[in-house]
């Protein structure tokens, strides 16, 4: 753990926050990143809510660089749901994100409308709605809660309201989506504090597609992407491959361009619940100094008074 003498504390303050606000605009990380974006797309994009025809419960927990300290840890809890007629659909998510001594609190509201295509394949439009709670204190670095000038400058809490959009078009058997989360660039400066570094929240465009295709019986091959765009930073994108056993059991790979590679595994316990994990392992120089990436997820459907859930769901 690195100690500030007292002397340097705040020079050293300084170039932490710049170093953590670089590093979050080169990696497109300033929102959440997981690996298992294709098991809980309403995270970034509003238009999949109502997708899945059932009431459905997502929490997803991410822990990245363990044993690194202030490595990002990231929690999302998410609900959605057809409402009244089938064409519309209504979800809530929860994110909460802490790197160092910066967190972040994201509730939102997601609203879709989803259109007929053909007999098999929908096209959905979403809106997506709520506020960023964002809190800073780098009077929790070690070495800064006796530091005066810390305590009196180095604290702020913002409440950032914003709204996104997405499109969603599925089938069965894949899916292809567009959204942008945020619209809005709020800022996160204070001029009254003089140690926070003039940033704002970027605007980042998420792609995303997956397909499902038969290999044998019983066996089918499942390949998915997501690729993330931020202004000022390099395009972002993860390729995943996993095959799909007696469509209960999912064992796949990932690799994130650049930066890191990994494995997931997926169980389908019954019809309604599914639990899910994934290790990623850094390609950057953070590699001797941390123990990888984890994430665990767990998803439950709740089927509708004379409706049927559909199995196998894959998306």
């Amino acid at each position: 753990m690195i100690r500030y003498r007292k002397n340097d504390l705040k020079k050293g303050i300084g170039i932490l926050l710049m170093l953590l606000f670089t590093a979050w605009n080169a990696s497109a990380q300033q929102d959440p990143m997981f690996t298992q974006y294709m098991h809980n797309p309403v995270s970034i994009n509003p238009a999949y809510a109502g997708s899945r025809g059932t009431l459905n419960m997502v929490a997803l927990n991410r822990q990245q660089w363990v044993g690194l300290d202030g490595a990002p840890k990231t929690l999302t809890l998410s609900v959605n749901s057809p409402f009244l007629s089938y064409n519309v659909g209504l979800g809530l998510s929860l994110i909460y994100d802490q790197v160092g001594p910066v967190k972040q609190t994201g509730i939102y509201v997601d609203y879709a409308y989803h259109l007929k295509v053909t007999n098999k394949t929908k096209i959905s439009f979403g809106l997506k709605g709520g506020v960023n709670v964002y809190d800073a204190n780098l009077a929790n670095l070690v070495g800064a809660q006796n530091d005066e000038y810390v305590l009196l400058n180095g604290s702020q809490k913002m409440y950032l309201p914003n709204f996104g959009v997405g499109t969603y078009l599925y089938s069965d058997h894949y899916y292809v989506g567009f959204s942008i989360p945020k619209l809005l660039q709020n800022s996160l400066s204070d001029n009254k504090n003089t140690l926070q570094k003039a940033n704002k929240e970027d605007r980042h465009i998420f792609i995303m597609g997956g397909l499902v295709m038969d290999l044998a019986e019983n066996i089918k091959f499942m390949p998915s992407t997501t690729i993330r765009m931020v202004s000022g930073s390099p395009v972002s994108a993860e390729f995943t491959a996993s095959l799909i056993f007696m469509d209960k059991i999912m064992v796949g790979g990932m690799y994130r361009i650049g930066d890191s590679f990994g494995a997931l595994v997926k169980w389908d316990v019954t019809n309604q619940l599914s639990l899910g994990y994934s290790y990623d392992m850094t390609n950057s120089e953070l590699r001797p100094y941390q123990q990888g990436t984890h994430e665990l997820y767990i998803s439950y459907d709740v089927a509708f008074k004379n409706k049927k859930i559909l199995s196998p769901r894959y998306f």
